[in-house]
């Protein structure tokens, strides 16, 4: 458990990142209203934002932080992907490759992949703690939320 001088110290660094970040989106809006174009890579500075207003709002709305958190993800791996599939179809034709775009590609694709497996580990997990929880008729199993003594009498006195 974290302690008070941890968590204001986590809550220190969730402001600077969100300062940061304000600081990047401005920058950004500031390029697309002169240079006239948005790239991939704008949405960093955005996603900084939206992560650390979700690590501030946790304690007191943690609907709103579990949104802009989804939100965040969503943005990234779409930022990624918009980078990174043109890359991946210039190296398949042959073509110059920007090999940042390319990495950050490939590293969303892995990003993606790693939530999906932790959905489906969370989605296994309550399925299973809502079995045993149904009632199943066995007794509880050492290591499924079993107590000591639960399975039996197997401490020393």
């Amino acid at each position: 458990m974290a302690g008070a001088g941890e968590r204001t110290r986590g809550l220190t660094y969730s402001w600077i990142v969100l300062a940061v970040g304000a600081v990047g989106v401005v920058i950004n809006l500031v390029d697309w209203f002169v240079e006239g174009g948005l790239e991939p890579y704008h949405v960093f500075p955005l996603l900084l934002v939206l992560w650390a207003a979700a690590d501030l709002l946790k304690p007191a709305r943690p609907a709103v932080a579990r949104a802009a958190q989804g939100v965040a993800g969503v943005l990234l791996v779409a930022a990624g992907l918009a980078a990174g599939v043109p890359a991946a179809v210039a190296l398949v034709r042959g073509e110059p490759v920007d090999w940042l775009d390319l990495i950050l590609g490939v590293l969303t694709v892995l990003y993606a992949a790693s939530a999906a497996a932790a959905l489906a580990a969370r989605l296994r997990s309550r399925q299973r703690a809502s079995a045993v929880g149904a009632g199943s008729g066995t007794e509880p199993v050492v290591g499924e939320g079993a107590s000591i003594g639960e399975n039996g009498r197997h401490e020393r006195s």
